[in-house]
C-alpha cells in the first residue's frame, strides 16, 4: 500500500498561498473597452495589482512611460500587496498593449530594468491569460492593461 507522503514532501516551486477572502483580482473577460476583474466591469485602461485594480489614465501606447508605471505600483505599495516573501516590491510588470504587440518597448524595458523591475509586453488578450496563472501561483507582479474594441 502506498504511503500519503504530502506532509514531507519538499516541492521544487514554492506556491505562495493567499488568503482565500474573494479578493484576487482575476480577470474574467476583455473586449469593448472594457474589462471584467473580479466580477467587476472595468472601463478604459487598467493597472492591476493582485488585489487591487486601479484605473491608469492611459489612452495609448504612446502614453506608457516608466513613470507612468512606477506611479501606479507606488499606489498599491502602501496596501502591502505587492511586497513579494523576501520583503522585495513586485519584479514583474506584463504589460498588455492591445490587439497587437509589434515592439518589446526597449526603452521602457531599460528604464525599468535600471529599478529591478522586468518588463514583458505582450498583446492584452495574452496579458490576461498570463496574469491569471501568475496570480494563481502567488507570484510577485503586476500587469498593465490596454483596452481592446
Amino acid at each position: 500500500m502506498a504511503e500519503n507522503t504530502t506532509d514531507k514532501h519538499n516541492p521544487l516551486v514554492s506556491v505562495q498561498e493567499f488568503p482565500d477572502d474573494g479578493k484576487l483580482q482575476i480577470i474574467h473577460g476583455y473586449g469593448g473597452g472594457q474589462f471584467r476583474i473580479a466580477g467587476q466591469t472595468c472601463n478604459g485602461a487598467q493597472f492591476v495589482l493582485p488585489r487591487l485594480t486601479l484605473d491608469w489614465q492611459i489612452t495609448s501606447l504612446a502614453d506608457v512611460t516608466a513613470n507612468a508605471i512606477a506611479e501606479m505600483l507606488a499606489a498599491g505599495k502602501n496596501t502591502g500587496i505587492l511586497e513579494g516573501q523576501d520583503g522585495q516590491m513586485t519584479e514583474l510588470v506584463i504589460l498588455g498593449v492591445g490587439a497587437r504587440a509589434d515592439s518589446h518597448l526597449p526603452e521602457l524595458a531599460q528604464a525599468l530594468k535600471a529599478q529591478n523591475i522586468r518588463l514583458e509586453v505582450m498583446t492584452t488578450a495574452a496579458a490576461c491569460r498570463t496574469w491569471n496563472v501568475l496570480l494563481t501561483e502567488g507570484r510577485s507582479a503586476a500587469v498593465g492593461l490596454l483596452p481592446v474594441d
